[in-house]
């Protein structure tokens, strides 16, 4: 389905605000955006052989959180505006890559944010998961998050509405309790296990 809504290109809403403005075009953040699927790739093979009901959980989460994002996609199409790349590096080739094979659309809410946070809560649930584990996966989907900044292909909202759609979803999926929403809080679900 994003593959086919990807296509139609449609550029219409922008959700970019003043804040987007001052974050820097980074060539090298491409890194992270690229090894993003191997990551996601990675823990659904793992869960699928080790934990089961974990990857069902976790496979109901992605399934349900992105026919949400496919949703808003066709009635809200949004679009970013990406810099024109002028080098001839390695990180200017990857990045050119990248936005060869995807339009500058569907960008409201960020899949690479949404599938990163519900990842890394799949890690957290894993039964006796070393603590370093959860930590190198926290270090990783920040450095994502700031990769599809940095590299231009969303703005600060697409993080936020993906944040959002992650948290609901996963409180859904993972049948979880209503907890205020404290910098304290958010924390402790990153690092912990109630994301």
């Amino acid at each position: 389905m994003y593959v086919w809504i990807n296509r139609l290109n449609l550029q219409i809403h922008s959700v970019k605000i003043f804040i987007d403005n001052y974050i820097p075009f980074i060539k090298w953040m491409v890194i992270p955006y690229i090894l993003w699927y191997l990551y996601i790739w990675f823990v659904i093979f793992y869960l699928a052989f080790y934990y089961k009901k974990l990857f069902i959980l976790h496979t109901k989460g992605v399934i349900l959180s992105k026919l949400i994002c496919m949703v808003i996609y066709i009635t809200y199409p949004t679009y970013v505006i990406r810099p024109e790349i002028l080098g001839t590096d390695i990180f200017s080739k990857l990045i050119e890559m990248v936005y060869s094979n995807d339009n500058p659309v569907n960008v409201f809410p960020s899949i690479h944010v949404l599938q990163s946070l519900l990842t890394h809560k799949a890690i957290i649930h894993i039964k006796g998961v070393k603590k370093w584990v959860k930590y190198s996966s926290l270090l990783f989907i920040v450095m994502v998050i700031l990769s599809t900044l940095m590299i231009k292909q969303h703005y600060i909202l697409d993080v936020i509405g993906a944040y959002s759609l992650a948290l609901i979803t996963t409180k859904f999926i993972y049948n979880e309790k209503h907890e205020g929403y404290s910098i304290k809080t958010i924390k402790s679900r990153l690092l912990e296990d109630r994301f």
